[in-house]
Protein backbone atom coordinates (compact mmCIF):
# COMPACT_ATOMS: atom_id res chain seq x y z
CA UNK A 1 0.00 0.00 0.00
CA UNK A 2 1.74 3.23 -1.09
CA UNK A 3 2.08 5.91 1.68
CA UNK A 4 0.03 8.82 1.43
CA UNK A 5 1.78 12.15 1.79
CA UNK A 6 1.27 14.89 3.91
CA UNK A 7 2.08 18.36 3.10
CA UNK A 8 3.53 20.28 5.34
CA UNK A 9 2.84 23.93 5.76
CA UNK A 10 5.99 26.43 5.45
CA UNK A 11 7.18 27.49 8.48
CA UNK A 12 6.52 31.18 7.98
CA UNK A 13 2.73 30.15 7.92
CA UNK A 14 3.26 27.59 11.34
CA UNK A 15 4.63 30.01 13.21
CA UNK A 16 2.32 33.09 12.17
CA UNK A 17 -0.12 30.27 13.06
CA UNK A 18 1.09 29.48 16.09
CA UNK A 19 1.71 33.48 16.94
CA UNK A 20 -1.92 34.01 16.46
CA UNK A 21 -2.93 30.97 18.51
CA UNK A 22 -0.94 32.27 21.29
CA UNK A 23 -1.70 35.99 21.16
CA UNK A 24 -5.71 34.77 21.36
CA UNK A 25 -5.17 32.66 24.46
CA UNK A 26 -3.19 35.49 25.98
CA UNK A 27 -6.33 37.96 25.31
CA UNK A 28 -9.11 35.31 26.42
CA UNK A 29 -6.88 35.14 29.81
CA UNK A 30 -7.25 38.88 30.38
CA UNK A 31 -11.07 38.84 29.53
CA UNK A 32 -11.74 37.06 33.03
CA UNK A 33 -10.10 40.02 35.21
CA UNK A 34 -12.85 42.71 35.17
CA UNK A 35 -17.11 42.02 36.12
CA UNK A 36 -17.50 46.09 35.14
CA UNK A 37 -19.22 46.32 31.47
CA UNK A 38 -17.18 49.51 30.48
CA UNK A 39 -13.94 48.45 31.64
CA UNK A 40 -14.81 45.02 30.23
CA UNK A 41 -15.22 46.29 26.93
CA UNK A 42 -11.96 48.83 26.84
CA UNK A 43 -9.95 45.90 27.44
CA UNK A 44 -11.98 44.00 24.52
CA UNK A 45 -11.40 47.02 22.65
CA UNK A 46 -7.76 47.24 23.46
CA UNK A 47 -7.03 43.52 22.50
CA UNK A 48 -8.67 43.16 19.49
CA UNK A 49 -6.87 46.52 17.62
CA UNK A 50 -3.46 45.47 19.41
CA UNK A 51 -3.56 41.93 17.71
CA UNK A 52 -5.04 43.44 14.63
CA UNK A 53 -2.59 45.97 14.39
CA UNK A 54 -5.08 48.31 13.96
CA UNK A 55 -5.19 52.81 14.77
CA UNK A 56 -8.96 52.40 16.50
CA UNK A 57 -12.33 50.79 17.21
CA UNK A 58 -15.35 50.28 18.56
CA UNK A 59 -17.48 47.67 20.43
CA UNK A 60 -21.63 47.89 19.96
CA UNK A 61 -23.35 45.79 21.90
CA UNK A 62 -27.23 45.02 21.08
CA UNK A 63 -29.95 46.70 23.05
CA UNK A 64 -32.45 44.06 22.98
CA UNK A 65 -35.26 46.06 24.23
CA UNK A 66 -34.92 49.20 21.67
CA UNK A 67 -33.43 47.13 19.01
CA UNK A 68 -30.55 49.15 18.81
CA UNK A 69 -27.13 49.08 19.08
CA UNK A 70 -24.79 51.12 21.70
CA UNK A 71 -21.35 51.96 22.90
CA UNK A 72 -19.47 54.49 25.13
CA UNK A 73 -17.03 56.49 22.89
CA UNK A 74 -14.62 59.22 24.59
CA UNK A 75 -15.74 62.81 24.41
CA UNK A 76 -13.50 66.14 23.54
CA UNK A 77 -13.40 66.92 26.80
CA UNK A 78 -12.25 63.29 27.56
CA UNK A 79 -15.36 62.12 29.23
CA UNK A 80 -17.91 59.26 28.14
CA UNK A 81 -20.68 59.48 25.86
CA UNK A 82 -23.12 57.32 25.04
CA UNK A 83 -23.54 56.73 20.74
CA UNK A 84 -27.09 54.98 19.94
CA UNK A 85 -27.58 53.74 16.20
CA UNK A 86 -30.55 51.65 14.85
CA UNK A 87 -30.21 48.21 14.20
CA UNK A 88 -29.79 48.21 9.97
CA UNK A 89 -28.26 51.87 10.01
CA UNK A 90 -24.76 52.47 8.29
CA UNK A 91 -21.99 49.54 8.68
CA UNK A 92 -22.69 48.86 11.73
CA UNK A 93 -26.20 48.46 12.11
CA UNK A 94 -26.01 46.38 8.81
CA UNK A 95 -23.66 43.74 10.10
CA UNK A 96 -26.16 43.51 13.40
CA UNK A 97 -29.22 43.12 10.96
CA UNK A 98 -27.77 40.47 8.83
CA UNK A 99 -24.58 38.74 10.95
CA UNK A 100 -22.45 38.95 7.48
CA UNK A 101 -18.93 40.34 8.07
CA UNK A 102 -17.82 43.74 6.02
CA UNK A 103 -13.82 43.83 5.08
CA UNK A 104 -13.60 46.93 3.57
CA UNK A 105 -10.62 48.24 1.90
CA UNK A 106 -11.62 52.17 1.24
CA UNK A 107 -14.51 52.52 3.81
CA UNK A 108 -15.62 56.20 2.29
CA UNK A 109 -16.47 54.09 -1.19
CA UNK A 110 -19.38 52.60 0.60
CA UNK A 111 -22.79 54.37 0.20
CA UNK A 112 -23.73 52.88 4.48
CA UNK A 113 -20.13 54.43 5.21
CA UNK A 114 -21.24 57.67 7.36
CA UNK A 115 -18.58 60.32 7.16
CA UNK A 116 -19.87 62.61 10.12
CA UNK A 117 -17.41 61.59 12.77
CA UNK A 118 -14.50 61.66 10.48
CA UNK A 119 -15.33 65.40 9.56
CA UNK A 120 -16.28 66.67 13.11
CA UNK A 121 -13.01 64.60 14.51
CA UNK A 122 -10.62 65.20 11.91
CA UNK A 123 -10.01 61.46 11.70
CA UNK A 124 -9.98 60.08 8.15
CA UNK A 125 -11.37 56.18 8.03
CA UNK A 126 -9.75 54.13 5.87
CA UNK A 127 -10.19 50.40 5.92
CA UNK A 128 -12.45 48.75 8.29
CA UNK A 129 -13.29 45.31 9.28
CA UNK A 130 -16.56 45.18 10.85
CA UNK A 131 -17.95 41.79 12.46
CA UNK A 132 -20.13 40.43 14.95
CA UNK A 133 -19.75 39.41 18.02
CA UNK A 134 -21.95 36.07 18.44
CA UNK A 135 -21.82 33.68 21.89
CA UNK A 136 -21.78 29.90 21.64
CA UNK A 137 -25.22 30.10 20.53
CA UNK A 138 -24.77 31.51 17.72
CA UNK A 139 -26.64 34.87 18.63
CA UNK A 140 -25.36 38.30 17.99
CA UNK A 141 -24.93 40.06 21.40
CA UNK A 142 -22.56 43.17 19.48
CA UNK A 143 -20.51 44.21 16.61
CA UNK A 144 -16.71 45.14 16.43
CA UNK A 145 -15.87 47.26 14.14
CA UNK A 146 -12.17 47.87 13.95
CA UNK A 147 -10.65 50.36 11.92
CA UNK A 148 -7.40 51.37 9.73
CA UNK A 149 -4.72 48.41 9.71
CA UNK A 150 -1.47 50.30 10.02
CA UNK A 151 -0.12 48.22 7.19
CA UNK A 152 -2.24 47.23 3.76
CA UNK A 153 -6.11 45.80 4.36
CA UNK A 154 -7.64 43.49 7.18
CA UNK A 155 -7.08 39.76 5.80
CA UNK A 156 -8.62 36.55 5.76
CA UNK A 157 -5.77 36.35 9.33
CA UNK A 158 -7.42 39.12 10.82
CA UNK A 159 -10.97 37.65 10.17
CA UNK A 160 -10.40 34.09 11.54
CA UNK A 161 -8.51 35.84 14.56
CA UNK A 162 -11.36 38.47 15.35
CA UNK A 163 -14.31 35.61 14.94
CA UNK A 164 -12.40 33.21 17.20
CA UNK A 165 -11.63 35.93 19.51
CA UNK A 166 -15.52 36.89 19.58
CA UNK A 167 -16.51 33.55 21.59
CA UNK A 168 -14.50 34.78 24.26
CA UNK A 169 -15.50 37.92 24.31
CA UNK A 170 -19.17 37.59 23.70
CA UNK A 171 -18.91 34.91 27.09
CA UNK A 172 -17.32 37.49 29.18
CA UNK A 173 -19.72 39.99 28.48
CA UNK A 174 -22.45 37.82 28.83
CA UNK A 175 -20.51 37.18 32.17
CA UNK A 176 -20.37 40.73 33.36
CA UNK A 177 -24.14 41.44 32.10
CA UNK A 178 -25.28 38.07 34.71
CA UNK A 179 -22.79 39.80 37.42
CA UNK A 180 -24.46 43.39 36.98
CA UNK A 181 -28.09 41.60 37.37
CA UNK A 182 -26.97 39.91 40.42
CA UNK A 183 -26.17 42.99 42.05
CA UNK A 184 -29.50 43.87 42.07
CA UNK A 185 -30.98 41.48 44.27
CA UNK A 186 -29.43 39.33 47.14
CA UNK A 187 -25.91 39.14 46.39
CA UNK A 188 -24.97 36.04 46.95
CA UNK A 189 -27.85 33.73 46.25
CA UNK A 190 -27.28 35.81 42.93
CA UNK A 191 -23.64 34.78 42.29
CA UNK A 192 -24.30 31.24 43.14
CA UNK A 193 -27.15 31.30 40.62
CA UNK A 194 -24.50 33.38 37.91
CA UNK A 195 -21.58 30.60 38.56
CA UNK A 196 -24.01 27.77 37.69
CA UNK A 197 -25.13 29.84 34.59
CA UNK A 198 -21.51 30.33 33.77
CA UNK A 199 -20.76 26.85 34.05
CA UNK A 200 -23.97 24.71 32.13
CA UNK A 201 -22.61 27.14 29.21
CA UNK A 202 -19.80 25.45 28.87
CA UNK A 203 -20.44 21.82 29.10
CA UNK A 204 -21.45 20.34 25.95
CA UNK A 205 -25.22 21.20 24.35
CA UNK A 206 -25.38 17.38 22.93
CA UNK A 207 -22.97 14.12 23.36
CA UNK A 208 -21.05 13.53 20.39
CA UNK A 209 -22.00 10.58 18.27
CA UNK A 210 -18.60 8.06 18.13
CA UNK A 211 -18.51 5.19 16.26
CA UNK A 212 -18.41 2.14 18.19
CA UNK A 213 -18.80 3.64 21.60
CA UNK A 214 -22.22 4.24 23.91
CA UNK A 215 -21.45 7.68 25.84
CA UNK A 216 -23.88 8.79 28.53
CA UNK A 217 -23.20 11.82 30.89
CA UNK A 218 -24.77 14.24 33.33
CA UNK A 219 -24.05 17.42 35.97
CA UNK A 220 -26.03 18.22 38.66
CA UNK A 221 -24.53 21.83 40.41
CA UNK A 222 -24.93 21.54 44.24
CA UNK A 223 -26.93 24.67 45.65
CA UNK A 224 -23.47 25.75 46.47
CA UNK A 225 -22.11 26.19 42.81
CA UNK A 226 -18.60 25.22 42.34
CA UNK A 227 -16.32 24.38 39.42
CA UNK A 228 -17.03 20.89 37.97
CA UNK A 229 -16.54 20.39 34.26
CA UNK A 230 -16.20 17.87 31.44
CA UNK A 231 -16.03 18.34 27.84
CA UNK A 232 -15.79 15.93 24.35
CA UNK A 233 -13.60 17.15 21.47
CA UNK A 234 -13.59 15.75 18.19
CA UNK A 235 -9.98 15.93 16.34
CA UNK A 236 -10.49 13.96 13.43
CA UNK A 237 -9.44 10.79 12.35
CA UNK A 238 -11.98 8.58 14.74
CA UNK A 239 -9.75 10.48 17.75
CA UNK A 240 -11.52 12.04 20.37
CA UNK A 241 -10.54 14.16 23.60
CA UNK A 242 -12.70 13.50 27.13
CA UNK A 243 -11.97 16.02 30.30
CA UNK A 244 -13.06 16.01 33.02
CA UNK A 245 -12.18 18.80 36.14
CA UNK A 246 -12.84 20.17 39.30
CA UNK A 247 -11.69 23.50 40.67
CA UNK A 248 -11.19 24.08 44.09
CA UNK A 249 -14.14 26.66 45.72
CA UNK A 250 -17.25 27.82 45.14
CA UNK A 251 -19.06 30.69 43.08
CA UNK A 252 -18.22 32.92 40.62
CA UNK A 253 -14.41 32.74 40.85
CA UNK A 254 -14.57 28.99 40.43
CA UNK A 255 -16.90 29.66 37.47
CA UNK A 256 -14.37 31.93 36.08
CA UNK A 257 -11.63 29.76 36.62
CA UNK A 258 -13.40 27.00 34.30
CA UNK A 259 -14.13 29.09 31.73
CA UNK A 260 -10.44 30.11 31.46
CA UNK A 261 -9.36 26.04 31.45
CA UNK A 262 -11.82 25.40 28.84
CA UNK A 263 -10.87 28.62 26.06
CA UNK A 264 -7.03 27.86 26.91
CA UNK A 265 -7.99 23.60 26.25
CA UNK A 266 -9.88 24.54 23.35
CA UNK A 267 -7.21 26.29 21.67
CA UNK A 268 -4.27 24.72 23.23
CA UNK A 269 -5.92 21.41 21.83
CA UNK A 270 -5.15 22.20 18.11
CA UNK A 271 -1.15 22.27 18.56
CA UNK A 272 -0.37 18.80 17.51
CA UNK A 273 1.07 18.03 20.87
CA UNK A 274 1.30 14.98 23.65
CA UNK A 275 -1.28 15.21 26.13
CA UNK A 276 1.88 15.60 28.61
CA UNK A 277 2.93 18.69 26.83
CA UNK A 278 -0.97 19.57 26.97
CA UNK A 279 -1.17 19.33 30.78
CA UNK A 280 2.24 20.95 31.40
CA UNK A 281 1.00 24.30 29.41
CA UNK A 282 -2.41 24.18 31.28
CA UNK A 283 -0.84 23.74 34.63
CA UNK A 284 1.31 26.87 34.33
CA UNK A 285 -1.46 28.64 32.91
CA UNK A 286 -3.62 28.08 36.50
CA UNK A 287 -0.25 28.68 38.29
CA UNK A 288 0.28 32.02 36.92
CA UNK A 289 -3.23 33.06 36.99
CA UNK A 290 -5.15 31.70 39.56
CA UNK A 291 -4.46 32.15 43.56
CA UNK A 292 -2.62 30.39 45.50
CA UNK A 293 -5.19 28.51 47.46
CA UNK A 294 -7.03 27.61 43.99
CA UNK A 295 -6.39 24.55 41.98
CA UNK A 296 -7.59 22.03 39.45
CA UNK A 297 -7.83 18.39 39.41
CA UNK A 298 -8.24 17.29 35.65
CA UNK A 299 -7.93 14.21 33.54
CA UNK A 300 -7.51 14.14 30.21
CA UNK A 301 -7.79 11.25 27.42
CA UNK A 302 -7.95 10.96 23.89
CA UNK A 303 -9.75 7.85 22.40
CA UNK A 304 -8.71 6.52 19.68
CA UNK A 305 -11.62 4.48 17.91
CA UNK A 306 -9.48 2.54 15.19
CA UNK A 307 -7.27 1.07 17.57
CA UNK A 308 -9.69 1.54 20.47
CA UNK A 309 -6.67 2.65 22.73
CA UNK A 310 -7.11 5.55 25.40
CA UNK A 311 -3.96 7.77 26.07
CA UNK A 312 -4.60 9.61 29.19
CA UNK A 313 -3.15 12.04 31.76
CA UNK A 314 -4.66 12.55 35.32
CA UNK A 315 -3.50 15.73 37.11
CA UNK A 316 -4.64 14.81 40.56
CA UNK A 317 -8.26 13.85 39.74
CA UNK A 318 -10.56 11.21 40.80
CA UNK A 319 -9.19 8.00 39.47
CA UNK A 320 -11.38 6.53 36.80
CA UNK A 321 -12.25 3.20 36.70
CA UNK A 322 -12.07 0.97 33.65
CA UNK A 323 -14.08 -2.68 33.73
CA UNK A 324 -12.48 -4.77 31.81
CA UNK A 325 -15.73 -7.38 30.80
CA UNK A 326 -13.68 -10.35 30.10
CA UNK A 327 -11.36 -10.75 33.23
CA UNK A 328 -13.81 -9.14 35.44
CA UNK A 329 -10.80 -6.41 36.74
CA UNK A 330 -11.19 -2.64 37.26
CA UNK A 331 -8.15 -0.81 36.62
CA UNK A 332 -7.80 2.75 38.03
CA UNK A 333 -6.62 5.42 35.58
CA UNK A 334 -4.43 7.16 37.80
CA UNK A 335 -0.86 7.95 35.94
CA UNK A 336 -0.20 11.87 35.47
CA UNK A 337 1.49 14.01 38.41
CA UNK A 338 -0.30 16.83 40.80
CA UNK A 339 -3.38 18.97 40.28
CA UNK A 340 -3.29 22.32 37.75
CA UNK A 341 -1.53 24.80 39.77
CA UNK A 342 -0.07 23.71 42.60
CA UNK A 343 3.21 23.87 40.95
CA UNK A 344 4.88 25.71 38.33
CA UNK A 345 6.40 23.65 35.61
CA UNK A 346 5.42 20.77 36.36
CA UNK A 347 6.02 16.97 33.90
CA UNK A 348 3.27 15.05 33.81
CA UNK A 349 3.19 10.98 32.99
CA UNK A 350 0.84 9.30 30.13
CA UNK A 351 -0.41 6.11 29.44
CA UNK A 352 -1.70 4.11 27.44
CA UNK A 353 -4.69 1.11 27.49
CA UNK A 354 -6.93 -0.74 25.38
CA UNK A 355 -10.18 -0.99 25.56
CA UNK A 356 -12.15 -4.42 24.79
CA UNK A 357 -15.97 -5.24 23.54
CA UNK A 358 -18.22 -3.98 26.32
CA UNK A 359 -15.27 -2.47 28.49
CA UNK A 360 -16.80 0.16 30.28
CA UNK A 361 -15.03 3.50 31.46
CA UNK A 362 -16.47 5.55 33.93
CA UNK A 363 -15.07 9.19 34.89
CA UNK A 364 -16.52 11.46 37.67
CA UNK A 365 -15.92 14.07 40.49
CA UNK A 366 -15.99 13.55 44.08
CA UNK A 367 -19.57 14.81 44.19
CA UNK A 368 -19.94 11.00 43.28
CA UNK A 369 -17.79 9.03 45.53
CA UNK A 370 -17.83 12.12 48.64
CA UNK A 371 -21.75 12.62 48.76
CA UNK A 372 -22.53 12.23 52.65
CA UNK A 373 -25.64 10.61 53.94
CA UNK A 374 -27.65 12.00 57.32
CA UNK A 375 -24.79 10.48 59.32
CA UNK A 376 -22.36 12.16 57.68
CA UNK A 377 -21.28 8.25 55.75
CA UNK A 378 -19.07 8.76 52.21
CA UNK A 379 -20.71 7.22 49.40
CA UNK A 380 -16.81 5.67 48.51
CA UNK A 381 -15.17 4.47 45.75
CA UNK A 382 -15.87 0.90 47.18
CA UNK A 383 -19.74 1.53 46.05
CA UNK A 384 -19.11 3.20 42.72
CA UNK A 385 -17.36 0.04 41.61
CA UNK A 386 -19.59 -2.33 42.76
CA UNK A 387 -22.60 -0.59 41.05
CA UNK A 388 -20.48 -0.30 37.80
CA UNK A 389 -19.89 -4.14 38.50
CA UNK A 390 -23.75 -4.47 38.86
CA UNK A 391 -24.85 -2.91 36.11
CA UNK A 392 -21.45 -3.26 33.21
CA UNK A 393 -23.91 -5.46 31.11
CA UNK A 394 -26.33 -2.42 30.29
CA UNK A 395 -26.13 0.09 28.17
CA UNK A 396 -23.99 3.35 28.92
CA UNK A 397 -27.04 5.48 29.68
CA UNK A 398 -28.48 2.93 32.02
CA UNK A 399 -25.29 2.63 33.74
CA UNK A 400 -25.28 6.43 34.21
CA UNK A 401 -28.63 6.49 35.53
CA UNK A 402 -27.98 3.15 37.88
CA UNK A 403 -24.87 5.04 39.62
CA UNK A 404 -26.99 8.12 40.37
CA UNK A 405 -30.11 6.35 41.65
CA UNK A 406 -27.91 4.55 44.00
CA UNK A 407 -26.20 7.39 45.27
CA UNK A 408 -29.73 9.16 45.59
CA UNK A 409 -30.64 6.03 47.70
CA UNK A 410 -27.54 6.35 49.65
CA UNK A 411 -27.89 10.08 50.53
CA UNK A 412 -31.73 10.22 51.23
CA UNK A 413 -33.35 13.45 52.28
CA UNK A 414 -29.60 15.14 52.46
CA UNK A 415 -28.87 17.97 50.15
CA UNK A 416 -26.48 17.29 47.82
CA UNK A 417 -22.98 18.80 49.77
CA UNK A 418 -20.89 19.19 46.47
CA UNK A 419 -21.24 19.35 41.99
CA UNK A 420 -21.75 15.93 40.95
CA UNK A 421 -20.58 15.17 37.30
CA UNK A 422 -20.55 11.72 35.75
CA UNK A 423 -19.56 9.92 32.43
CA UNK A 424 -19.86 6.80 31.24
CA UNK A 425 -18.06 5.03 28.03
CA UNK A 426 -19.20 2.32 26.65
CA UNK A 427 -17.39 0.16 23.47
CA UNK A 428 -20.09 -1.38 21.72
Amino acid sequence: MAKKTVKKKPAGEVKSYVHRLESLIDASKHLNTTFDLEKLLSIILHLATKNLNAERGTIYLIDEKTKELWSKVLKGGGGLVEIRLPIGTGISGTVAETGETINLKDASKDSRFYSGFDKRSGFKTKTMLCMPMKNRHDKIIGVFQIINKRRGAFDNEDELFLKAFSEHAALAVENARLYRTSMESERVQKELQIAGEIQQRLLPKEILPIPHYEIAAVAQPCTSVGGDFYDIISLGNNRYVFVMADVTGKGVPAALLVSTLHASLRAYIQLDTSLSALTTKLNNLVFENSPSERFITFFIMMLDCETHTITYVNAGHNFPYLFHLQSGEIIELEAGGLPLGMLGNMNYESKQISLGHADVLALYTDGVTEAMDKSKQQYSEERLKQIIRNSVIKPAHQIKDDILEDVRVFIGDEPPSDDLTLLVLKQV
